[in-house]
């Protein structure tokens, strides 16, 4: 314990737990009250800021052409012949792994079925032009353009800690070659560690708060157990013991290990998913939305609405934007720490391809067969999406399948896995966070790292039973908001401390 005392960074650590404590009593015992201080700061931030979201989107876009075609683009992260801590497959794994999660199993399922009713462009519900905009939408929301948000975090971490050789990781440290050395114990300093702190909680609580009802409807379906709040309490449970098996395995044997066993599971969940569903037909859907996204992209990346009522706009995009700025902390603490090796062209690239793939892959082939049911009049998946939700649409297209019982609890295993892979790369980087001065291979305290594992369940619950997934989804987008202005500040940060050293320096 005095190891742990010594480590934390007392400021910002007892601040935020104490902050999420609050939060989780008052949701507790007056939850209207606030679900109703939730939805009123979501509506101006809606209303007066979501065109933010959009233009934030755009920045890192040109962040990253800025960096991969520009002279830092071949800066090493660490010694000149220094080879990658991790083998690329496993690297590629871990970053898929941490920054995708089970909600790409049960969004990859259920998101293009909103699209159908909820349309973009205020296209015909239901046509023929709805389905194809469906089946490419979602891979839009999951792409380059939502992968491209980590990349001002990845550039201005890595090179804070390889380059500058920094003992610390916070964000208030990768804006020192903006505001000063001092600025890290300032109170502005501690106060963007703290909303980095509650960015990475409203992160993991929306997808544990998007996978726990698709959980416990699937453990019903398969063991004949009604569901009950118990149900949800053991799939929380369930979670927190795969997260402590990994927690004292560490980094290397730890999540390595991990995201090893959910790479296997994903290959397999796939191989069979294709051979059970006509395959040929959803390939086809893919070939068309590429040339669709290709073709639409700058009118899909700048969409506003601006004539409109937003509906699809803030239901959808916004959400989404919001939500991957929420991972910002987890995503650019994560990769930073398991880079050391690559170049920074070589980093930023390959988080945004292999992240893109593995989620384009889900969307692709799980929303392609979601459309061929409906479209085909075999399950009408928009009425069950009205009626029993997310969890119901997944039941109904899993119980299609031949052998729909063992896939099922296929599926519940993979789920379990994926985002325990999630939860402890995100207690990772809390923990780190939270700490002070760790060394860029050396892991946070595993009494810290579980003590965040506790806040993040315990938040999850209270809002899961409080307010369900509108709240949780409402908690995100509010709690992103403020990321965008950390987000545009570590950019600029990044970018003077690279002016500055590589001034009068060649680089190959």
């Amino acid at each position: 314990m005095r190891k742990v005392w010594k480590e934390i960074d007392k400021y910002v650590y007892f601040i935020t737990v104490i902050l999420i404590i609050l939060i989780v009593v008052t949701v507790a015992i007056w939850p209207d009250v606030f679900a109703g201080w939730i939805g009123a700061i979501y509506n101006v931030v809606i209303k007066k800021f979501g065109w933010m979201y959009i233009f934030m989107n755009l920045c890192c876009f040109a962040l990253f052409f800025y960096i991969i075609f520009g002279r830092y683009g071949n800066i090493k992260l660490g010694g000149d012949e220094e080879r990658p801590r991790f083998s690329t497959f496993s690297w590629a794994a871990m970053i898929f792994a941490s920054g995708a999660g089970s909600s790409v199993i049960i969004l990859g399922f259920a998101e293009p079925v909103y699209y159908l009713t909820n349309t973009p462009f205020h296209i015909e519900p239901m046509s023929e032009e709805a389905f194809e905009y469906a089946h490419m939408y979602g891979q839009f929301h999951w792409g380059l353009s939502a992968w491209a948000f980590y990349v001002p975090a990845i550039v201005a971490l890595c090179y804070m800690l390889y380059k500058r050789e920094s003992r610390d990781i916070k964000f208030s440290n990768a804006l020192v070659p903006l505001l000063g050395s001092r600025f890290p114990k300032s109170p502005l300093g501690k106060l963007i560690d703290i909303i980095v702190a509650f960015g990475i909680v409203a992160s993991i609580t929306t997808s544990l708060g998007l996978a726990v009802p698709v959980m416990s409807k699937l453990i019903s379906s398969a063991t004949g157990i009604p569901e009950s709040i118990y149900m949800n309490i053991f799939v929380f449970a369930v979670w927190f013991f795969i997260f402590g098996w990994s927690v004292f395995r560490g980094l290397d044997k730890g999540i390595r290990q991990l995201t090893n066993v959910n790479m296997a599971l994903i290959f397999g969940f796939l191989a069979i998913f294709m051979l059970c569903t006509p395959i040929g037909e959803i390939f086809g859907m893919e070939i068309n939305s590429l040339g669709l996204y290709i073709s639409q992209l700058p009118r899909v990346m700048c969409y506003t609405d601006p004539f409109g009522d937003k509906a699809f706009l803030n239901e959808w995009t916004i959400f989404y934007w919001a939500w991957w700025l929420t991972f910002v902390p987890i995503m650019g603490m994560f990769i930073a720490k398991v880079s050391r090796g690559r170049t920074l062209k070589q980093v930023i690239t390959g988080q945004m391809i292999w992240g893109t793939l593995g989620c384009c892959t889900f969307l692709g082939i799980l929303g392609g067969y979601s459309l061929y049911l409906h479209k085909n009049g075999i399950v009408d998946l928009v009425s069950i999406l009205q009626t029993e939700s997310n969890e119901g649409v997944v039941l109904a297209i899993l119980d299609t399948l031949p052998f729909s019982k063992p896939i099922i609890i296929f599926v519940i295993i993979l789920c379990f896995v994926f985002l325990a892979t999630t939860i402890d790369s995100t207690a990772l980087v809390l923990g780190t966070a939270t700490s002070d001065k760790l060394d860029p291979d050396q892991d946070p305290h595993l009494y810290n790292r579980f003590s965040w594992a506790i806040m993040i369940f315990a938040l999850s619950i209270a809002l899961s039973m409080s307010g369900g997934l509108s709240l949780i989804q409402k908690f995100a987008i509010v709690l992103g908001f403020p990321m965008i202005f950390v987000v545009i500040l570590i950019s600029m940060s990044a970018l003077k401390a690279m002016r500055e050293d590589y001034a009068d320096r060649h680089l190959k």
